[in-house]
């Protein structure tokens, strides 16, 4: 670690004899409020994290990991996150979604690796002063990829299928592909290994990795399975399971642990004894918290000087990975696939560096320090420089390249209805009127025919069935609407939603103004307006569409249109101008009062209390 830029004294900074606690309050709040930034500003939260770190390491020296931490705390602690993050990855993972694509994945992350690495190798041999052995292994490291920054990519560009799969998948499978060949080109520095020894390596660390995740994940699914394990302790016993098979896989071959790791999500996302859902809620906020520190502590640990003095030659290492590298590890990947020449392309464009990359450079440096060899000092900051480069050269770009070659999805515009009421395809029937993008969701098979008779778009598959997915992503839906007095239906489909659409985006209704004890799983949707209300309001009046100027005092405005086929929710008096559809909701106020004037059924408009 060089001279901070701006030497701030570190004693005003602690109240006691030890660094650490503040250190990790630090590292804790900026990993966290960088990654709630960056979603607020819609860009990749890598960049903000490992520009927070910089900053409060080498810039300002309010933090020192090493010093407060200790290498050898530091480094495996590093190598055991990544490892988590592998396995969030994985349980991401579903082979059953994947149905186009999969040999594409096997060659990118075989032949495409190759091709990535031995031009890699030959870029930082000619481009700087390193030895041999020294470019091989910055050229092995730069052929990792990771989730950590190509999920988020996805989120923001947002490719249709398979192209989007495919680079998830090779995001999670390049790490432990890639660690393991930098793990043995680092043997061969070290210890001067030929190439029978350099192959047995490969397969004796991919193999221990996928043979301590499998039977980790078998052992954990035989005591799930066997209800040995109770509720409240599953996730911390699935979180346990990969730090075991993590530990295993390294105590039998080096650097082991991140195939093991991926292997056990893999497999515990492809499984049929568990329901999944419960499986990744946890593992996936450990998981931001995470990536959050770790790009925070890495980006504390980079050393400025040695940054700015290797990144002219780095810029031009990048071009040729971005621009000759990637298109052609990707053109030979795809041959014969099939693909469309625009999802080819899109392919070619995609390959930023993340997480993986950052913290097995780290270590690497340090493993070579602590064994004698040769020390190569261009090793982190040239990784570092091509983690920055090509997450931002991507980050800002990868939207406007799907869009350009037309792999980008329908820009979501629409909204999902959520009800097993028949008086919903009445609202739907309004909102398609108006051009707006709208699906119903029900479970009711009367609802289903009622909409398809209509011409509308019904969803009419299992909530849980990844069917679900596709279809908000084809319709174009932004936002869903709960509405029903079905506490469990609601709660099914409120959580299926959520994963997809985000809580943000879920409304329902509430089914009575005066009943306390139900519990609401999205945000409340057209303020005072209850359940009971509006299906009285749709059984006596009906739904329509008028202005907001000539709306009656007791009119209630639910959606206001807008541009482009867009629409919003209305919670109070809209703007007089605006085209709004509305209801009115007659006498009913509360349950006793809608039981009072019929029987306004669940299925075929009668008793909304079904």
């Amino acid at each position: 670690m060089g001279p901070a830029i701006f030497d701030v004294p570190r004693v005003w900074l602690v109240a006691d004899e030890s660094q650490l606690p503040l250190t990790i309050g630090i590292i804790l709040s900026l990993g966290v409020g960088g990654q709630w930034l960056a979603n607020r500003l819609r860009i990749p939260g890598v960049l903000l994290l490992l520009t927070a770190g910089i900053l409060v390491g080498p810039v300002f020296n309010v933090i020192h990991p090493e010093e407060d931490f200790g290498s050898e705390v530091l480094f495996p602690v590093v190598g055991l996150a990544v490892g988590l993050l592998l396995y969030e990855g994985g349980l991401g993972l579903k082979i059953d979604r994947l149905t186009e694509g999969r040999s594409v994945i096997l060659r990118l992350v075989t032949v495409g690796a190759l091709v990535t690495w031995l031009i890699g190798w030959g870029a930082t041999a000619v481009l700087f002063d390193v030895s041999t052995s020294a470019a091989a292994l910055i050229g092995a490291i730069l052929v990792v990829s990771g989730p950590t920054v190509v999920i988020p990519l996805l989120h923001l560009a947002r490719p249709r299928e398979p192209t989007g799969s495919i680079l998830r998948w090779e995001g999670i499978v390049i790490d432990p592909v890639g660690a393991t060949l930098a793990i043995v080109v680092l043997d061969a520095t070290l210890n001067d290994s030929n190439m029978g020894a350099a192959a047995f390596q490969i397969g004796l660390t991919l193999g221990a990795g996928a043979v301590a995740g499998a039977v980790v994940a078998g052992l954990a699914l035989w005591a799930l399975h066997k209800h040995w394990v109770p509720d409240h302790l599953l996730n911390p016993t699935l979180l346990a399971a990969a730090v075991v098979s993590y530990a295993a896989a390294n105590f039998i071959a080096p650097e082991a642990g991140l195939m093991a790791t991926t292997m056990l999500g893999l497999i515990l996302a492809n499984q049929h004894l568990v329901p999944n859902h419960q499986l990744t809620a946890f593992s996936e906020d450990v998981g931001h918290l995470i990536l959050g520190t770790l790009f925070i502590l890495l980006g504390a640990l980079v050393n400025l000087d040695d940054l700015i003095g290797v990144l002219p030659r780095a810029l031009i290492l990048i071009a040729i990975l971005v621009f000759v590298a990637r298109p052609i590890a990707v053109w030979i990947s795809t041959l014969g696939s099939g693909m469309r020449l625009n999802d080819r392309q899109f392919l070619a464009w995609m390959a930023p560096r993340g997480i993986v990359a950052a913290s097995v450079a780290t270590v690497f440096s340090n493993t070579l320090i602590e064994e004698g060899a040769e020390p190569v000092p261009e090793l982190v900051p040239i990784v570092f420089a091509t983690v920055i480069v090509t997450v931002a050269l991507y980050g800002l770009t990868s939207t406007w390249v799907a869009r350009k070659t037309r792999v980008a999805k329908i820009e979501p515009n629409g909204v999902a209805l959520v009800s097993n009421n028949r008086f919903v395809v009445d609202l739907a029937d309004q909102l398609a009127s108006a051009e707006v993008p709208v699906l119903i969701v029900s479970t009711s098979t009367t609802v289903q025919r009622e909409a398809f008779s209509r011409g509308l778009l019904a969803y009419d598959r299992p909530l849980d069935s990844h069917d679900l997915d596709l279809t908000l992503d084809g319709v174009g839906i932004e936002k869903a609407v709960i509405i029903t007095d079905d506490e469990n239906f609601a709660a099914l489909a409120a959580h299926h939603l959520a994963e997809h659409l985000g809580r943000a985006n879920l409304f329902q209704v509430k089914p009575d103004l005066d009943d306390d004890d139900f519990e609401l799983r999205g945000r409340n949707a057209f303020g005072a307006l209850s359940y009971y209300g509006l299906s009285a309001g749709a059984r006596a009046g009906g739904f329509r569409k008028v202005n907001g100027a000539e709306l009656d005092v007791n009119d209630r405005a639910l959606f206001a249109l807008g541009e482009n086929h867009t629409c919003t929710l209305v919670s109070e008096m809209p703007d007089p101008n605006a085209q709004v559809i509305a209801v009115t909701p007659a006498v009913a106020k509360s349950r006793q009062t809608t039981d009072s004037n019929g029987d306004f059924d669940a299925e075929g408009g009668t008793d909304p209390r079904r």
